[in-house]
């Protein structure tokens, strides 16, 4: 009988010793997966930085099309360039880095990135073409940073476009191109009212959408002292 209990206690301890063994085994297979998982959004992260900053020159670049009319296209080409590069260079890393994973695991890592980008495409489109490229030309224009995008993150581009509109226009008041200010602010009209109808539905966009009324109003506000300044040089002169 006690030879009987003495098997069975040495049986329950090595039981439980290789319970302990697997759990250890188990616990260590998870930490390398938690590991692998923060390494690859450390490099999403990097990786949409570089893009921000790429995506910011690209900007103000563009920004100078108004400076010399002459060499508005060499602008142009070189900002295309700059944009072609961003594609290569970095977004197909992230399209590589994330792979077969769900792209919403590490959305958090490159949406900044991404919402840039958009934002510097859309403004190329704008200058170059006089339109508001879509979601469907820009999948088909930009297909590395099109596998990611929704249709959420194109409006939040959308709206921060707004925003490179409205200086665009401050700009072009300082230059007197009033055709272009008030081009830029009929385009911003619509755009913003576009907001107000697909905010309601996504209360993510609130924000978004009060940002492009503030730009609408910069504009406008802008359009209107040119109209002044003409009114006052028509009177005087």
């Amino acid at each position: 009988m006690k030879l009987d209990e003495s098997v069975t206690l040495q049986s329950t301890v090595h039981d439980e010793q290789d319970g302990q063994n697997n759990l250890q085994h188990q616990f260590a297979e998870y930490q390398v997966e938690l590991d692998c998982k923060n390494d690859k959004h450390e490099r999403l992260v990097k990786l949409s930085r570089d893009i921000t900053i790429a995506s910011k020159r690209c900007i103000f670049l563009l920004h100078r099309v108004l400076d010399d009319p002459s060499k508005q296209q060499e602008v142009l080409d070189e900002a295309e360039r700059k944009l072609d590069q961003i594609q290569a260079n970095q977004w197909s890393k992230i399209i590589a880095e994330i792979n077969s994973d769900d792209m919403y695991l590490y959305a958090r890592a490159y949406w900044p990135g991404l919402e840039e980008y958009i934002e510097a495409i859309t403004y190329y489109y704008y200058l170059k073409e006089n339109r508001l490229v879509t979601l469907t030309d820009l999948v088909s224009i930009a297909p590395f940073p099109g596998r990611l995008l929704t249709a959420y993150d194109f409006a939040a581009g959308i709206a921060d476009l707004s925003g490179e509109l409205m200086r665009l226009c401050i700009n072009a008041s300082g230059s007197g191109e009033d055709s272009v200010m008030y081009r830029i602010c009929s385009f911003i009209r619509i755009i913003y009212k576009r907001f107000v109808g697909i905010s309601k539905k996504l209360k993510g966009l609130n924000k978004k959408c009060q940002q492009v009324e503030q730009n609408l109003i910069k504009v406008e506000k802008a359009c209107y002292d040119m109209k002044l300044r003409k009114a006052e040089i028509l009177h005087f002169s």
